[in-house]
């Protein structure tokens, strides 16, 4: 199959382009600059369509034209997720392509509602907008949070960090809660994998079908992520609650209030209150997952930690 990766450029977009490379797929790739990948993967697309912004119109019909499926894989900004995505699958309609895999590979924000978390309005937004206005049926793959980010400050299940005390470093893992809520959690590359899957053989997708889809690596509590931790390292792990889930919401409400007065864009401000909350009681909780990930998933979420990418916080 041809396959149109919108946004190829990104973290999970080159990953998408490998992976389909690797199943034997053909990859065109649409975005502002083939610079950005790396030229032994570059060389190996069809195809690479350059765009000045991603709403332009020309280039979305030439990168549209004669794919099989497209999957976006645009950066997780709302301008990105709403305005540009709605001009992909725009394009996606003229050319009469019938896969398209939406942005979605995050908790699953179809048991949330509008303004719960500024950051999935427009996710949700898009969703709703599409049933009302076209024909197309979109895949949507949720994953629970990106593994890559697991165990990060920002959104982590927890946080391991090094205090230094009298007697030298010791490693404290900071939580909501109990410890023993477990969050769903999945690879970049897992998720990579099970939606190229999806858009090259699942019979209902490649029906023009679409539909929910939701898998994960692993799913694992703030008591797992330690044991692994000190499994990893052979370091003491001292657990540290930081409080109770309503003590978080709590949290949530006053730093969103404050936000809210200055300036609502900044809702990553106090986004990782909300992800906490929504995880420990179980609101982003994955029904039935399909399991992807291997058997040591929970043990290699301290090899595989990359920093959340600045600008997705801005």
């Amino acid at each position: 199959m041809l396959i149109l990766i919108a946004g190829v450029s990104g973290l999970l977009g080159k990953i998408l382009a490998r992976i389909g490379l690797d199943k034997g797929h053909q990859i065109r790739g649409f975005g502002r600059s083939p610079s950005k990948i790396p030229a032994d993967l570059l060389d190996q697309f069809e195809s690479f369509v350059e765009c000045e912004y991603y709403e332009e119109r020309t280039a979305l019909d030439k990168a549209v034209s004669g794919v099989d499926a497209v999957i976006c894989s645009y950066t997780a900004h709302a301008e990105a997720i709403l305005d540009s995505q709605l001009a992909l699958l725009r394009a996606v309609e003229r050319a009469g392509v019938k896969i398209y895999h939406a942005h979605s590979w995050n908790p699953d924000w179809s048991k949330t509602s509008l303004g719960d978390w500024e950051h999935y309005d427009a996710y949700i937004s898009f969703r709703r907008h599409v049933e009302l206005t076209s024909t197309l049926q979109p895949v949507y793959t949720f994953t629970g949070i990106i593994g890559e980010f697991a165990a990060s400050k920002v959104v982590g299940i927890a946080h391991v960090e090094e205090e230094h005390e009298n007697d030298g470093k010791t490693a404290v893992m900071s939580y909501y809660g109990d410890g023993t809520a477990k969050w769903d959690f999945t690879y970049l590359d897992d998720a990579a994998r099970f939606s190229i899957d999806l858009v090259t053989t699942n019979p209902s997708v490649l029906a023009g079908q679409g539909g929910m889809f939701r898998v994960h690596s692993a799913a694992a509590s703030a008591l797992d992520v330690a044991r692994a931790y000190e499994e990893n390292t052979g370091q003491k792990v001292t657990l540290r609650s930081l409080g109770t889930a309503e003590e978080l919401l709590q949290k949530y409400r006053e730093a969103r209030a404050a936000a809210a007065a200055t300036d609502t864009r900044k809702y990553f401000a106090y986004g990782p209150y909300y992800v906490h909350a929504a995880n420990i009681m179980g609101l982003w909780k994955l029904d039935n997952p399909v399991k992807v990930g291997s058997v040591d998933a929970v043990n290699r979420l301290f090899d595989r930690q990359i920093e959340i990418p600045g600008d997705l916080l801005e």
